[in-house]
């Protein structure tokens, strides 16, 4: 079976319910919404199948020109974040953020816990520009 290296798509806005509505009201998608990593996520719900139609999430941003001109797309790091990262780097990309454990908020009281909703593992994800300055992202669940 042919494995997809896209796993994960992150569609930046400003105001996320308003890009939620949005994409509600012209595609049909519905969103269930989540803080992770201290940051909110409007995540495309999964059908009475469990098929989500997009692996990905709608993220707020506050300055949309100045941290994100478009979506991030991420590319499967399973097994080999290291190798990537430092692939990115020689070969004229820039890591933005390295690689950082997700983490989804429960409350005040309880915390964070280790969660994604990629593959229902514990995951890691980095940002990198590529050599065109392009934003993109890993995933790996190690």
């Amino acid at each position: 079976m042919l494995h997809s290296a896209l796993v994960w798509i992150q569609v930046p806005a400003e105001n996320i319910q308003r890009a939620a509505d949005f994409y509600n009201r012209v595609f049909g998608f519905e969103f269930f919404f989540e803080e992770l990593n201290n940051i909110p996520h409007a995540v495309f719900k999964p059908d009475a199948k469990g098929n989500r139609p997009v692996n990905g999430a709608i993220v707020e941003v506050k300055n949309k020109a100045a941290e994100a001109s478009g979506c991030v797309l991420f590319f499967d790091a399973t097994g080999k974040f290291e190798f990537l990262t430092e692939s990115i780097e020689r070969n004229g990309g820039k890591i933005l953020i390295p690689k950082t454990l997700i983490r989804k908020k429960i409350d005040e009281k309880s915390g964070y816990i280790p969660n994604t909703y990629i593959d229902d593992k514990p995951g890691y994800f980095a940002h990198f520009l590529d050599s065109e300055g392009n934003k993109m992202g890993l995933y790996g669940s190690n």
